[in-house]
This record gives C-alpha cells, structure tokens and sequence, in this order.
C-alpha cells in the first residue's frame, strides 16, 4: 500500500512481480521478461473472438470441449494479447511494466476491455458500521455509524466473476500457479478440486462448470481460490470499505453526516431489483439479470445472487478473548447476500458476514478490484487523470 493526496492506495503488487504475474511468467517467461523492457511496439494484430465455454459435464468430445484463446506461437505478442484480453486478463496488460509493448489497436482494445469489464469508483469517504453491530436488528436505522474512512479511486468489476471467467484461470493451470497463491494454503491448495476430483470449484465437474452457466457467478470457491485468481487476472479482492462505497455511493455535504444509500438503488427493499429469496429464482442466475439493481456508478448484482467475499478478516471490535480473535482472524469478511437470503436487513450496502476462508459453498462468490494507480497510461507512468474526490 501506499499513499497518494492522502488517500491509501491499495496495490495488487503487494510482493515480488513473479506473485502477480506469476502464471504469464511461467508460461512465457522469454516474453514477459523482453516485454518488461523493451519500448519496441509490435504492429501485428490479430483478432479473435472467443465463444463464452459451456461445455457439458459427461461428454469428453471435442465438440463439448470450452473455448479458450491459444497462442499461435510462443514469443508472438500480438496472439498473447489477444489470449490475455479473452481471459479477461487486460488488468495485466494495463501495468506498466507491459503497457508500452501494446500498439495502438492493441491499447484500444484494452481499454475497451477495462471499460466494459469494469467500473471506476472515485476517491473519497466511506462509513461502516461498527464490526459490533454487524448483527443489528432488522428496523435499526441503515446509516452507517463508524468513522469514515478515506478511500483512494479504484474499479470494480462490473460482474461478479463468472463461470466462464473462472474456467479460463483452472484451464490455464492457476492451481498449479503456486506464486499466486498465499504461502498458508500452498498444503491445501490440492484439496480444492470439483466433484470429479480435478482442480477447480466445488460445483463443478470433470473440471468444467454446469451445462449453459457461463455466465452464472462461480460458486464453491474459497477465499484463497478467489485471491489467487485475482492475482491471476493483475487485480486484487476489494476492501470492506471498497465494497461498500460502491454499493452505497456517499455523498459528503458540509456539516452533514455522509448521506450513504441502503441500497444501490435506493432506500427501499425492491426484490425484482435483486435475486434474493422470495424474487423466484430459487438459484444463482446469469450476471446479466436483475438490471435495474444497477448501482450509481454502474456496478451490477452487489445485492443478491451471491455473497462475495472480500479482503478484509472479520473480528468484533470490543472482543478481547485471545482464542476468539485468533479464530476470527481464520474469518473472512463476506458482503451482499445471496439468492437465498431471506431477511432485508441482510442483503443491504452495509451488513457485513463472515465465514471461514476454506468454506465452498453453494452461494458464495466473489468480485475483484484494483487501484487507479495501478492502471498506467501509454507511457508506462501512473494513471494521471484523478477523479474528483467525493
């Protein structure tokens, strides 16, 4: 982390080069390392779409086989910049270590992928509940009453991470990537496998995901799973404080408490805005659906479908029993509710749960972020265009 106007710039760089690039490196480390270094554009472009994967859970035909990007040849930039854009990887692209090795088509199609994949959230203040009242009754007043804290601009992702985003990170080898994973889980990380024992989330089989649900938010992933793929894709898990100011989007008037919203659409509980227990669906749903739950600065489903886990542990404020804070510290702070979700004053902006960073379950997904300064522009220098802080 560092700090830029005062503000805490959270980096996804957080150790050596090789923890956030780890997988490009492994696989082409001759590019990486001539990439880092050189300011010789390369001309060649090469467009390929890439049909979203979906393939079937008991056939092993090539016709059943999901879609990925390959490169034609190793060392050729142009055909690893389309791989990397297909697997949603432009975050990576976007550093500047890598950044002035792209054309201008190349750089274009970039930011297209970043604009389309991602929101940009703007500097400023954000209020929490304290951890203690994460357990508030359901009638207690929603406006948030801990110290606001200062957040740096960062994105988000627009999505939850999905299905079919996922597959390209378990088909590229990300469980075999061990430099993106935490040192404390590199003993565990063969126990994370589907129902057919190969690599990958729990709800999934033969190392695909379910027939027709690319496009759903991958489920069954712990928490170590979802960081390693964040750094897998050059980002990072959002911050309590992240997540929320998303969600609630603050509005800071002079004299005023932060005006902060429940909801991202509002005050009130709207349940055809969100997938949550009683709105039908019984399940997780395509990314896509419940539009108009859309928050105000364009992020979707930060309410329903799935918990998402975020970056921060979660521990009780006013707990002082040493076992308890130590098992807390094994607890990861989860945001949003799920399709499941039954009481309101658990799928708002601001109600935090938690549950334990090796748990896979049915309902918990997650989404990724990454700071502002990490986003270099054509020169290789940091983002230089600040949003106005709010």
């Amino acid at each position: 982390m560092w700090t830029e106007n005062g503000l805490t710039c959270r980096s996804a760089v957080t150790g050596p080069l090789s923890r956030v690039f780890g997988s490009v490196m492994t696989r082409f480390p001759n590019w990486l390392t001539g990439a880092a270094h050189s300011n010789r554009p390369v001309d060649a472009l090469q467009k390929n779409h890439v049909p979203d994967p979906s393939g079937g859970n008991d056939s092993e035909s090539p016709e059943d086989e999901p879609a990925v990007a390959r490169p034609r040849a190793q060392g050729d930039l142009a055909s690893l910049v389309d791989e990397m854009l297909a697997q949603s990887r432009y975050a990576l692209l976007l550093r500047r270590q890598l950044i002035g090795n792209l054309n201008r088509k190349q750089l274009a199609r970039t930011g297209e992928a970043l604009a389309q994949g991602m929101c940009l959230v703007p500097a400023g203040e954000v209020a929490l509940h304290r951890a203690a009242d994460d357990s508030q009754d359901e009638d207690q007043d929603s406006v948030p009453d801990g110290i606001p804290l200062r957040v740096a601009a960062y994105y988000l992702d627009r999505y939850p991470v999905t299905n079919s985003q996922f597959y390209h990170f378990v088909s590229s080898g990300g469980y075999e990537q061990m430099a993106i994973w935490d040192r404390e889980i590199l003993a565990a990380v063969l126990d994370f496998v589907d129902q057919s024992g190969r690599p990958g989330p729990r709800m999934w089989r033969n190392g695909r995901y379910p027939k027709n649900e690319g496009k759903h938010p991958v489920v069954g992933v712990s928490w170590y799973e979802a960081a390693a793929y964040a750094r897998w894709a050059g980002k990072r898990l959002a911050t309590d404080a992240e997540w929320v100011k998303a969600g609630s989007w603050p509005v800071a008037i002079t004299g005023h408490p932060l005006v902060q919203r429940r909801y991202p659409w509002g005050d009130a509980m709207d349940r055809s805005r969100a997938n949550l227990w009683g709105s039908g669906a019984g399940r997780t749903v395509s990314v896509e659906q419940f539009p108009l739950g859309v928050s105000v600065g364009g992020v979707q489903q930060l309410i329903g479908n799935v918990w998402e886990w975020t970056a921060d542990c979660f521990a009780f404020e006013d707990d002082a029993d040493t076992a308890n804070s130590v098992a807390q510290a094994k607890m990861k702070s989860l945001r949003g509710g799920a399709f499941d979700t039954y009481l309101d004053n658990q799928a708002t902006c601001h109600f935090r749960s938690a549950d334990q960073a090796l748990a896979r379950k049915h309902n918990i997904g997650f989404r990724c972020a990454i700071s502002l300064c990490d986003v270099a522009n054509r020169d290789g220098s940091a983002e230089s265009a600040r949003p106005q802080q709010t």
